[in-house]
């Protein structure tokens, strides 16, 4: 036990994916890759994703709704200043624009999969339920 390496990324243990829910903000590392975060707050809240990196492409997060926002604008995720978040129905993806679900949308087990491209930003993939771009 004394020679054990501290772990720079979630343990994944047979398969299983490691589940972060959270109350209020938190900014997400490439080192929790595959994990899935949970907002668990009435209160809207952000998760801040990390900057788009070559290094990282690939890196993806899934994000689900464990309890529903009933203030703010609603769930959502930040992407770094110079990064794009692609796939909302109806925006173009613009640099450091948070997407988010309206408060009146926010359901219970809605969410999505974003997935680093290394250059660009971004990009939703698997989505349930519908999303809004910042103006």
């Amino acid at each position: 036990m004394g020679n054990a390496k501290a772990l720079k990324r979630p343990a994944v243990v047979a398969g299983f994916t490691p589940v972060v829910k959270k109350t209020a903000a938190y900014t997400v590392k490439n080192s929790d890759a595959g994990s899935l975060f949970k907002w668990n707050s009435a209160t809207a809240f952000n998760f801040s994703l990390p900057p788009v990196t070559k290094t990282a492409a690939g890196v993806y997060f899934d994000f689900s709704i464990e309890t529903a926002a009933t203030s703010g604008t609603g769930h959502g995720v930040s992407p770094d200043s110079n990064d794009k978040v692609f796939g909302v129905a109806g925006a173009t993806p613009t640099d450091n624009k948070d997407v988010y679900f309206a408060t009146a949308g926010d359901a219970i087990g809605n969410g999505f999969r974003l997935i680093s491209d290394g250059v660009d930003g971004w990009h939703v993939v698997a989505l349930d339920g519908t999303l809004s771009q910042e103006a």
